[in-house]
């Protein structure tokens, strides 16, 4: 099956992005969370939580991270900013979401305390890292990570070694994972359009790579982004460079609707006559494209 031409991929794609319903989906989505937060600190902050957490089922995660945020009062920073893991952490006592225990939030909060009372906020953390601030995101990205995987933790694990529930928390590019959830978090940070809201003035979004997860995953072998099995960092690499052929200068605007169509039951990886029939992404689907391909075959 070949892929779909590129002018017809960019006609389709951008019909997508500017069609798409936004609004009806931002409770749907993780991105609630921070957007309630008017100062930008407490956005920026309440941002990388919100990441960090986002794996597995929305509901679920969107649960725990509303007990999360509801222990850390009205101004997430300024309960980070005096953080004692002694006298405060008691706060986060009976949260539990997957692989993650109290601990983990403790430990989390003692790391962005001393990151933001270091570089003072995130992006200058993220930017320190990030050289001539030019070519691939990844090694800013490892380094941003390892601020908090390496981060003086001695109070919360006393043995010196994070717990495999905060080592989760931020995944490093070095591994070849799809780092899906930083990435999202890049994404919200960095572009500048809704539904993102551009905090981070020193990064260009032709940079970031498109945060994938099985939704964009699928999607993306369906509109022939990729030919790759396997969810990697590789992956990540191979749909965005093919994005950035539709928009070079803003390849992961899309992510929203791509992640959002399949999640809402508008695209179902397969031939659905009627889920199908308004869909704009038709023309360069692989489902209905190898349907004409073998309708012209019992034609000839």
């Amino acid at each position: 099956m070949r892929t779909p031409a590129p002018s017809t991929l960019r006609r389709s794609l951008e019909r997508l992005y500017r069609e798409f319903d936004y609004a009806a989906r931002i409770e749907r989505d993780a991105i609630r969370f921070p957007l309630r937060y008017a100062d930008p600190r407490d956005r920026e902050l309440v941002a990388l939580l919100t990441a960090c957490l986002a794996y597995g089922r929305v509901d679920l995660f969107s649960r725990a991270l509303e007990r999360a945020l509801a222990a850390m009062g009205p101004s997430p920073t300024g309960f980070v900013a005096t953080f004692d893991p002694r006298r405060d952490g008691g706060a986060f006592a009976g949260f539990r979401y997957r692989f993650n225990r109290p601990r983990d939030l403790v430990a989390f909060c003692v790391a962005a305390r001393d990151v933001r009372a270091r570089w003072g906020t995130l992006e200058k953390c993220f930017v320190a890292g990030d050289g001539a601030g030019q070519g691939p995101i990844g090694p800013a990205l490892e380094r941003f990570a390892r601020a908090f995987l390496e981060a003086d933790l001695a109070e919360v694990f006393p043995r010196g070694r994070p717990s495999r529930g905060y080592r989760h928390l931020f995944p490093l590019p070095s591994a070849g994972g799809p780092c899906k959830r930083l990435h999202l978090y890049l994404r919200w940070m960095v572009r500048r359009e809704p539904p993102d809201f551009g905090l981070w003035t020193s990064l260009a979004p032709a940079r970031l790579l498109i945060p994938v997860d099985t939704h964009v995953e699928n999607m993306s072998r369906a509109i022939g982004l990729t030919r790759r099995r396997a969810r990697t960092w590789r992956m990540a690499e191979e749909i965005t460079a093919a994005l950035a052929r539709v928009d070079p200068a803003d390849p992961v605007k899309f992510d929203f609707a791509l992640c959002h169509k399949r999640m809402s039951g508008d695209c179902r990886d397969r031939r659905d006559a009627v889920v199908c029939a308004p869909c704009g992404l038709r023309g360069v689907c692989r489902h209905w494209r190898r349907g004409a391909a073998r309708g012209r075959r019992r034609g000839r």
